[in-house]
C-alpha cells in the first residue's frame, strides 16, 4: 500500500511528500536534509523520522525540543493509520493513504482549499452567495476547532484556579467561533448571575444568559432587529448574531456564556452553537471536577485536623515532658529510630509525630505489626513478591518498603521478626537494593525507619533470637516510652481528654468523672498502660447514665475499689512492709527485680521482711 504525508497549514500548505517504501525512511525537519523540510521555527532540525516496519508505517520523535504530537498526544513513538493527525510544532500534517480513493493530486488539491479563508466578498449585495461552500470548508473547520477543542481540554486539566480555567474556556470561544465579545456567567449563591469573566465590549447585561439557565437550551438569535423578548428564540435558523449557551452541573446549570457579533462581522452559524456547546460543557465538567478536588482537600485538612487532636501526646509529667522533647530533636532529624516500653505505652503515636517532624512528612507514613504476620507473609508483606513466588501468589504485590518511598515505615513489634528477615531489613537499613521475593529486579528506596518493640532486645540476643548487628542498627537513638503507672499526673488528664472524645463521637454520655472515679483511675495500675485508660472511659461513656461516671461504669478489676477508699490508720513500719510484699508480688517473688524497684539492697531487702 502506497501513503503520503501531506502538510495542511503554513507557507507551504499542501506540499505531499510520498512515502518510499522502498528505502522505508523518511524524516521530516526544520533543515533542508530532511524529507520534508518544515517553515517552522518551533520544529527541530531534524524533529521526526518515519520508518516503515513490516508492511506498517511508524513515527518516533527524534529528541526533539517541543516534541512530536500524534491526534494531539505527545509521541516517542507511535503507529500510524490512515487520517491520523501528525503535529510538529505549529504545522500540521495528515498521514494518507493514497489507495483510498483519491490521488495524492486531488488530496493536494482538497487540503489546499481547506486551509483557504473563504468569505462573503465584499462587493456583493447582501442577498448574494458566498464565494465558496464546498465540503473543503467542512474540514477546514473541523479540523480547525478539533485542535482548538484539544487544546482547551488540556488547558482545563493542567489548572487549578477557577479564573484561569474560565479564561482558557473563553479564549477558546474567541479562536473557535470568532466572536466579537464574549462572557462568562456564573450563578451566585443567591442564585443570580455574577460575571466571571468576559473579552470585547461584552455588556453588563444578560438577558441571553439568564434565558439560557432558565430553559437549560442552547439559544440562537435570529437578526438584530429583533427586541429582548422576542429575540431570544430556539432557532432553527442556521445563523444569527448572538448565542448564549447554559453550562451544565451536577444538580442544575451552574451559569451561561453568552458571545456577541457585529452585523457588519457576519452572523453565527450553526456550527458556532455547537462548537459553544461543546465549550460550555467542557468548562462545566472542569469546574465540577475543582469543585469536588477543593471539597476533597477540605475534608482530608479536617480529617487529619481530628486524628491531631485525638492523637497527640498528652502529659505534664516530667518522664513525658522528656520524651516530646526527645521527639522535638529526633524528628527533624533522618536517623533511625527505636522506641521501647510497654503495650499500650503510645509508641505510634510517639512515631506518627517523628514522621510528622521529619523532612518525609510530605510523604506516606506506612506502619507493618510485625507480629500479625508469618515469618513467610512478613518476609512478602514488607519487600513484595512476583507472580509464583510461592503457592498462591498469583498476582505481583508491591511491598511496603517501596510504597513507603520518600516516606517513613513504622515497624510495629520488630522485637517478632524472624531471623531471616532481620537479615533483609538490615541490609535495606545499611543501604543495600533489595529484590522482591521470586524476582531479580534490585529495588532501592528512600525510607525513614522507625521501629518499637516491647520486648526486651538485650535478652533476646543472648538467646540468638535478635541480631545483635540490627539491634544496634536500629538503635541509632531510642526512645523509651514510661508506663502510666509513672504517670499518676497524666492519668486525669488523659482521661478527660478520652471523655470528650467519645462524648463528641457518640453525642450523648456523661459530661464528667465523679471523684470517686477520679480516685479510682489514680489508684489503679494500668497493666495496659493507655490502651487500657481509653477502654475503662469508653464503656464509662457508653454505660454511664447521669452526668457524671462512677467507679463501676469504669469496669476496673476490684482493686482499684480498694485503693480509691480512704487509707487506713498504720504505724511506718507497717505501710513499708506492705508496700514491700506488694512490690514483691507485682514482681512474682523475684526479689532481685524487687530490690530494683525498691532501689534497695538485698540484704536491706531481708531484714525489713525479718527474714534470713
Amino acid at each position: 500500500m502506497s501513503y503520503s504525508l501531506v502538510v495542511l497549514n503554513g507557507t507551504n500548505s499542501g506540499t505531499t511528500l510520498r512515502l518510499d517504501g522502498g528505502s522505508g525512511v523518511a524524516t521530516i525537519g526544520r533543515h533542508i536534509s530532511n524529507d520534508l523540510q518544515l517553515d517552522d521555527d518551533k520544529a527541530s532540525r531534524m524533529h521526526s523520522r518515519i520508518s516503515l516496519r513490516g508492511d506498517r508505517w511508524h513515527i518516533e520523535d527524534c529528541d526533539s525540543l517541543n516534541g512530536t504530537h500524534v491526534n494531539s498526544q505527545p509521541i516517542e513513538q507511535s503507529l500510524l493509520e490512515p487520517g491520523d493527525l501528525i503535529r510538529i510544532g505549529d504545522r500540521l500534517i495528515l498521514f494518507v493513504d493514497n489507495a483510498s480513493g483519491e490521488g495524492v493530486a486531488d488530496v493536494q488539491t482538497s487540503v489546499f482549499r481547506a486551509t483557504t479563508m473563504m468569505g462573503r466578498h465584499k462587493d456583493l449585495q447582501s442577498g448574494g452567495g458566498l464565494v465558496e461552500q464546498s465540503v473543503s470548508e467542512s474540514m477546514s473547520r473541523i479540523v480547525r476547532d478539533s485542535a482548538v477543542l484539544c487544546r482547551l481540554a488540556n488547558l482545563l486539566h493542567q489548572h487549578s484556579d477557577v479564573d484561569v480555567l474560565i479564561r482558557s474556556a473563553i479564549d477558546a470561544l474567541v479562536d473557535g467561533i470568532d466572536a466579537d465579545s464574549v462572557s462568562f456567567w456564573l450563578v451566585a449563591a443567591d442564585g443570580r448571575l455574577r460575571c466571571a469573566g468576559r473579552w470585547g465590549d461584552a455588556e453588563e447585561k444578560h438577558l441571553l444568559a439568564s434565558l439560557a439557565v432558565e430553559k437549560g437550551k442552547a439559544i440562537l438569535i435570529d437578526h438584530a432587529g429583533n427586541s429582548a423578548n422576542d429575540s431570544a428564540i430556539d432557532s432553527p435558523a442556521p445563523v444569527g448574531l448572538a448565542l448564549g449557551v447554559p453550562i451544565p452541573g451536577p444538580q442544575s446549570c451552574r451559569g451561561a456564556i453568552e458571545c456577541h457579533r457585529t452585523a457588519k462581522r457576519g452572523p453565527f452559524s450553526r456550527s458556532d452553537l455547537d462548537f459553544s456547546v461543546v465549550v460550555a460543557h467542557q468548562a462545566g465538567l472542569a469546574l465540577e471536577n475543582l469543585e469536588h478536588r477543593e471539597r476533597l482537600e477540605l475534608a482530608n485538612a479536617e480529617l487529619r485536623r481530628r486524628l491531631s487532636s485525638q492523637n497527640r501526646l498528652l502529659g505534664s509529667s516530667s518522664a513525658m515532658k522528656h520524651v516530646v522533647e526527645q521527639i522535638g530533636r529526633v524528628g527533624p532529624a533522618s536517623s533511625t529510630v527505636l522506641i521501647l516500653g510497654e503495650s499500650g505505652t503510645g509508641k505510634e503515636l510517639v512515631a506518627r509525630s517523628i514522621h510528622d517532624m521529619s523532612r518525609y512528612s510530605a510523604g506516606p507514613y506506612i506502619t507493618v505489626n510485625c507480629a500479625a504476620f508469618s515469618e513467610s507473609l512478613l518476609e512478602s508483606e514488607l519487600f513484595g513478591h512476583e507472580v509464583g513466588a510461592f503457592t498462591g501468589a498469583d498476582r505481583r504485590h508491591i511491598g511496603q518498603f517501596e510504597r513507603s518511598h520518600r516516606g517513613t515505615i513504622f515497624l510495629d513489634e520488630v522485637g517478632e521478626m524472624s531471623l531471616p528477615c532481620q537479615a533483609k531489613l538490615l541490609r535495606v537499613l545499611e543501604g543495600h537494593s533489595f529484590q522482591r521475593l521470586g524476582g531479580n529486579e534490585d529495588i532501592n528506596v528512600d525510607v525513614r525507619m522507625i521501629a518499637a518493640t516491647h520486648r526486651n532486645l538485650p535478652e533476646m540476643i543472648e538467646q540468638k533470637r535478635f541480631r545483635e548487628d540490627l539491634y544496634y542498627r536500629l538503635r541509632v537513638i531510642d526512645i523509651k516510652m514510661p508506663p502510666l503507672r509513672d504517670r499518676d499526673e497524666d492519668v486525669i488528664e488523659l482521661a478527660a481528654m478520652f471523655v470528650e472524645t467519645f462524648r463528641s463521637q457518640m453525642g450523648r454520655g456523661p459530661l464528667r468523672l465523679s471523684k470517686a472515679a477520679i480516685g479510682a483511675l489514680r489508684n489503679y495500675r494500668w497493666p495496659g498502660n493507655v490502651r487500657e485508660l481509653k477502654n475503662a472511659v469508653e464503656r464509662a461513656v457508653v454505660l454511664g447514665q447521669g452526668e457524671e461516671m462512677e467507679v463501676a461504669d469504669l469496669g476496673l478489676p476490684s482493686i482499684a475499689t480498694s485503693h480509691a477508699a480512704a487509707p487506713e490508720m498504720m504505724t511506718l513500719k507497717e505501710a513499708e512492709e506492705r508496700h514491700i510484699k506488694y512490690v514483691l508480688d507485682r514482681c512474682d517473688g523475684n526479689k532481685t527485680q524487687a530490690c530494683k524497684v525498691l532501689g534497695i539492697g538485698r540484704a536491706t531487702l531481708y531484714s525489713k521482711l525479718g527474714t534470713e
